[in-house]
């Protein structure tokens, strides 16, 4: 089986030299003919961004942009990323409408970078996701094994996002670490033995776990522990951890059967619709949670919406839903509003400031509560009134 590997990243790293090769030709291709198309105020800028661009992607959703500096893009365009400073965020242009702006690389893919991902599974040690495990133990053709990894790509978008952390924090060696408090415990971009070191230790005075920036090893290693179903939790924590399929599987049974969790965040390109979906699915009929968290999420789209509505009509302990930068189109918004005039329990529902005038003026009873929906910016207004009044009562 492992001679099988073997055989199959040679023949993979070929795959991958032939199609940088290609790339380089293309982007040159690509790039010179649009030329034609940018004004002459820009040609400097073109022309280093001809030298500096580096990889064509392609979009796997529409996006629609959360800030004015978003490069805004319909699924399937081609865009070249000639920056990428920030591993979440990426800049760079459309090759259709030429315009420049900001990119979430969680909304993006392309083909050299998915044969060097499953060239990495291939060469490490372990995985954890049951498909990539599959996919590496399969005796197949190694065209079979690509056609196979590139379905599991399309069936769970965020899976890019996921393997891309992967291999940046074992090809840095990135060694995680942990921080106990007295009644909280952090991980930050911890090894799976440290995550088992953490569900060895961790008792009922811990009330929050706190996870960033983890592995799909180390993901897997923490959520998958019974011992966390029966732990005496409020509060759980995860950012900049992309949860694919397997992933969600494990947090859902964790939802279903702990019933102390008050607090749940999932933040910072952590989920997509699916995630949600499965997420709305087991909160359905939960009767602790009181705040879902879904901040900063580009691949929660207008799928989502749907699943969102019905949480929101079937949960009676929900009191507060922060949707703010995520892919929601304002239709999407508006069914979530409908479901808010049925559901009484809510009190707090956070949303981007893009969405306020067309709620406003679109939703007929918008008047009936206005009072329990807040916008970004009053959002983040609230929260600074909030620390202020504290501070003067502290002083007092």
């Amino acid at each position: 089986m492992k001679a099988g590997r073997e055989e199959a990243l040679v023949e993979y790293k070929k795959q991958i030299e032939l199609l940088q090769e290609n790339i380089s030709i293309t982007s040159v291709q690509l790039l010179m003919s649009e030329k034609g198309n940018i004004e002459k105020k820009d040609q400097c800028t073109q022309s280093l961004d001809t030298l500096t661009a580096k990889f064509i992607y392609t979009a796997c959703i529409d996006y629609h942009g959360i800030r004015g500096i978003d490069l805004l893009f319909s699924e399937g365009e081609q865009l070249v990323i000639y920056n990428n400073p920030d591993k979440f965020w990426w800049y760079g242009r459309s090759l259709v409408s030429g315009d420049k702006g900001r990119i979430p690389s969680s909304c993006v893919y392309s083909m050299l970078e998915s044969l060097q991902l499953l060239e990495f599974i291939l060469s490490v040690e372990e995985v954890s996701l049951p498909i990539l495990q599959k996919i590496r133990n399969d005796s197949s053709s190694n065209d079979e094994k690509a056609s196979l990894f590139l379905e599991t790509i399309n069936d769970d978008p965020i899976m890019i996002s996921a393997l891309r952390q992967d291999k940046e924090l074992h090809d840095k060696g990135v060694r995680g670490r942990v921080k106990w408090d007295s009644d909280k415990v952090y991980l930050y971009s911890p090894s799976p033995v440290q995550c088992n070191e953490v569900i060895s230790n961790i008792n009922n005075n811990h009330k929050w776990i706190s996870l960033h920036s983890s592995s799909t090893n180390s993901t897997v290693s923490l959520l998958s522990s019974t011992k966390l179903h029966t732990l005496n939790l409020r509060r759980l924590v995860i950012q900049y951890s992309p949860l694919t399929n397997d992933c969600i599987q494990y947090l859902c049974i964790l939802l279903t059967n702990n019933k102390t969790i008050q607090g749940l965040v999932i933040s910072y390109h952590s989920i997509s619709d699916r995630g949600v979906t499965n997420i709305c699915q087991a909160l359905e009929h939960n009767s602790t949670l009181t705040s879902l968290d879904l901040y900063d999420n580009p691949l929660i789209t207008s799928t989502s919406g749907q699943a969102l509505s019905h949480l929101l009509l079937n949960n009676s302990s929900l009191v507060e839903l922060n949707l703010r930068k995520t892919s929601l189109s304002t239709e999407s918004i508006l069914l979530i509003l409908q479901s808010l005039m049925d559901n009484k329990k809510i009190r707090t529902l956070i949303l981007d400031y893009r969405h306020k005038e067309t709620c406003i003026n679109t939703y007929p009873n918008y008047h009936l509560i206005q009072d329990r929906v807040v916008y970004e910016y009053e959002w983040n207004q609230q929260k600074r009134d909030a620390v202020v009044s504290l501070t003067s009562h502290s002083r007092h």
